[in-house]
């Protein structure tokens, strides 16, 4: 449509212009990036993800996709793969989504979801948090439905078995 104009760019996989997948890119930290990792949790609801660098001369944030809360952990092995391979295949919405941020630059990731449920409407986000990552290192920004509302948060995941709080500049 000519004239129409989005304050997003868009780079979430699509059926078109991906084909199927039954599992998201991954990304690798090295010396001069890191690491990000995007997830849900407490509810299985849709939560689109965008990021933006603070490099990019584009300034509208970049969607990277949505995730979705598989429940691995909170029901049978199977049926947590089961929808996993379902979901990302059909819909694109995956367990986690990954992205390198280069280091000592800001990094903002924005997470929101909305829809309609079983007999209601939601809507929580968007959130922002912004850090400035460092080289090599994991983080896990992490989307979180708590009761009627929702969260976001940043974790150094770097040490396995470690979820250290970061500080967000928000």
């Amino acid at each position: 449509m000519a004239g129409c104009h989005s304050n997003v760019r868009d780079s979430s996989p699509s059926l078109l212009k991906d084909g199927v997948q039954l599992q998201q890119r991954t990304a690798t930290p090295d010396a001069q990036r890191a690491k990000v990792i995007m997830k849900s949790t407490g509810y299985t609801y849709p939560v689109e993800c965008s990021v933006r660098r603070a490099t990019d001369p584009d300034r509208r944030m970049e969607v990277m996709g949505t995730v979705v809360d598989s429940e691995r952990g909170k029901v049978f092995g199977w049926i947590a793969k089961l929808n996993e391979a379902a979901n990302s295949a059909t819909f694109k919405h995956f367990p986690q989504l990954e992205a390198q941020a280069n280091a000592d630059e800001p990094f903002e990731v924005s997470g929101r979801s909305n829809g309609m449920g079983t007999g209601n409407t939601y809507s929580c986000g968007p959130l922002s948090s912004t850090f400035t990552p460092e080289r090599s290192k994991v983080y896990l920004v992490e989307f979180q439905f708590v009761g009627r509302g929702c969260e976001q948060r940043v974790y150094d995941v770097t040490q396995p078995g470690q979820r250290i709080p970061v500080i967000s500049k928000n």
